[in-house]
């Protein structure tokens, strides 16, 4: 029997509303055999994980906390993290009501150059654990090189490295390959496309993912605490349903397998308190957090102030009006939208601002994470917030002045930074 994605959704669905005891006790190994496709290597199930902040240590947690998890890989992307990770005893930390829950197990690739090397987490030939060891910088004479093909790579690094990540690890994915961005923000992807795969018949298979828990990184690397329970909403791109094998959106049969595995391990993490949705259905989801977060994220980064300020100022709810208003005709009229029921009244101005001023409100006392990236002098998302809108809008012939506006403001004071930090330093001219 073929399973579709269709048949997933509804099968996640009824999981997280039941809880589904016995089917959680199946193993990663039944999983990827279920998925088998006719004439191809069974799946070896792993799954590698690259971008060890707070969603990356979460998600690599929650799939180890599984009564039966799969093979995790981290990906590390130079030695140094490494040495944290050696100096972390190789665990991953998720702090519960001020309690740490440690999990161990996980193989580690580490980018060296541009070679990557495994450290597996249990020495085959020995039969026991690696000891810890240091690493030579070139790492040539202590580890085996690893370009072992890549089926389910999870990505968690924020949009604008997400290019720069994914190619140093293009040539281990394949067609049959699913990447999964779990990352704020849209248009990744035509990013993606255009700069690492630029042959459509050599792409994996894109997954989004939306994840609203909420998690704040403590002072030691690898450890994340989990400050609120929330959801994890999975699918498939939009852009890749347009082409359904069988003609109906959310029922092919031409998913691979390692899209169905992926969305079927994820679901089954009690932790992440995942659901499969419908690559549509997704899309709606998307959009509603772009909103929020293009209105939150920018004004608190360019005024320097918690989420819950904005709701106590005259002049930045007028500002959240106009950024709205112009987020919303965007919206409404995106092509891929169009024929889909409600879009008018779900993304109507007026309930997009009582969805930021919820938000604000349950996060009052929260930083966004564009006002930490601006104090600690990196990259902000804005291009993929702001950006995305003034993008999308001037494709359907719309200014959208007050959302280049605010972008600039961001950018400005992300230079600004910069700027101070380099002024800081002295300069040997002779």
């Amino acid at each position: 029997m073929r399973i579709g994605i269709s048949d997933i959704c509804r099968f996640t669905a009824g999981n997280c509303q039941r809880g589904a005891p016995n089917r959680l006790m199946s193993t990663w190994m039944q999983d990827a055999d279920e998925f088998r496709e006719d004439g191809k290597p069974r799946l070896s199930g792993r799954i590698h994980i690259l971008g060890l902040g707070n969603v990356g240590t979460f998600v690599a947690h929650s799939l180890m906390s599984r009564p039966s998890p799969p093979p995790v890989t981290l990906l590390l992307h130079n030695p140094k993290l490494y040495d944290s990770w050696l100096d972390r005893k190789k665990c991953l930390s998720v702090n519960n009501n001020g309690l740490d829950d440690i999990k161990t197990g996980f193989d580690v690739n580490v980018l060296s150059g541009k070679t990557w090397h495994a450290f597996p987490y249990w020495d085959k030939e020995a039969g026991g654990e690696r000891s810890d060891r240091e690493i030579e910088p070139d790492m040539e004479e202590e580890t085996v090189e690893d370009d072992e093909r890549i089926e389910c790579l999870v990505v968690t690094v924020k949009a604008p490295v997400t290019a720069l990540a994914l190619e140093s690890v293009s040539h281990r994915l394949t067609p049959d390959s699913t990447v999964l961005f779990l990352q704020n923000g849209l248009g990744v992807i035509d990013e993606v496309n255009k700069r690492v795969f630029p042959d459509p018949r050599r792409r994996p298979h894109y997954m989004y993912g939306i994840i609203s828990h909420g998690l704040t990184r403590k002072k030691e690397a690898f450890q994340v605490a989990h400050i609120g329970v929330g959801t994890t909403i999975l699918g498939p791109a939009l852009s890749e349903s347009l082409v359904p094998a069988t003609g109906k959106e959310g029922e092919q049969d031409g998913w691979p397998a390692s899209t169905k595995y992926l969305l079927r391990t994820l679901t089954l993490s009690p932790q992440l308190v995942a659901v499969a949705e419908t690559p549509s259905a997704l899309m709606l989801y998307q959009l509603e957090k772009l909103a929020m977060n293009a209105v939150i994220n920018p004004l608190t980064a360019i005024m320097d102030c918690e989420n819950g300020e904005l709701l106590y100022n005259y002049s930045f709810t007028r500002i959240m009006r106009l950024l709205l208003m112009e987020i919303s005709s965007v919206i409404c009229a995106l092509p891929e939208l169009q024929g889909v029921p409600g879009i008018e009244s779900r993304f109507s101005p007026e309930r997009l601002r009582s969805m930021v001023t919820r938000l604000a409100n349950k996060t009052s006392k929260n930083q966004s994470s564009m006002l930490q990236d601006v104090r600690a002098g990196k990259t902000t998302e804005i291009e993929y917030m702001n950006g995305y809108i003034v993008r999308r809008g001037e494709e359907l012939g719309m200014k959208c002045v007050v959302n280049y506006m605010i972008k600039h403001l961001v950018l400005a004071k992300q230079q600004k930074g910069k700027q101070r930090e380099s002024a800081a330093i002295p300069v040997d001219l002779l």
